[in-house]
């Protein structure tokens, strides 16, 4: 479980964000569909409401994502750790329930796992920049994505293929795991 959630956690904003109400909490400003922008500059924009819908398909004998298309939702902004945060659905019927993610300053994307707040999206956006994520890091990769100009990919450093790829003022276009017996998933934006 712990490789799926470094696979298939996503991002969201907080007090430091553009986003953030004069509370402290993420507004609902820039909400959107995955179909198109959410009305702001970010890598990953993120607001109370906002959904994405992915087709997922099987990678070799499949995984815990079921083939099929499924929308990941924001469902609440409420303060988790002393920090203005999200609480998120995903895309992946293997993975239950909401999980936290809080934005830093820039692009920069956050994920709360048993009370830890760690970096998934890291703001410094250069070729081969790595960042440490709980028991493994990722690095950054340009990509190229059809009719979008400035993308992403975060590859995990680990001894099997996994990766996200983030378009700016889209969010997570492509999440892709393959474990070394060949089995995931490829979930794209619809």
């Amino acid at each position: 479980m712990n490789r799926l959630l470094l696979a298939v956690c996503f991002a969201a904003c907080s007090s430091s964000s553009p986003n953030a109400g004069p509370d402290g909490m993420p507004s609902s400003d820039g909400a959107g569909s995955g179909s198109g922008t959410h009305g702001s500059d970010l890598l990953y924009p993120l607001s109370n409401g906002a959904s994405w819908t992915y087709v997922v398909t099987a990678v070799g004998a499949g995984a815990a994502c079921s083939p099929g298309t499924y929308t990941q939702k924001i469902v609440s902004a409420n303060p988790v750790g002393g920090r203005a945060a999200f609480q998120m659905t995903s895309f992946c019927t293997g993975v239950t329930g909401t999980y936290d993610y809080a934005a830093g300053s820039g692009d920069e994307v956050d994920f709360n796992y048993n009370g830890t707040w760690l970096t998934l999206v890291d703001p410094n956006l250069t070729v081969g920049h790595m960042w440490p994520y709980f028991n493994t890091s990722y690095h950054w990769e340009r990509a190229t994505v059809s009719g979008h100009d400035d993308c992403w990919k975060a590859v995990q450093d680990v001894s099997y293929t996994a990766y996200m790829t983030y378009c700016r003022g889209v969010g997570m276009v492509e999440s892709y795991s393959e474990d070394l017996n060949h089995a995931g998933w490829d979930a794209k934006l619809q």
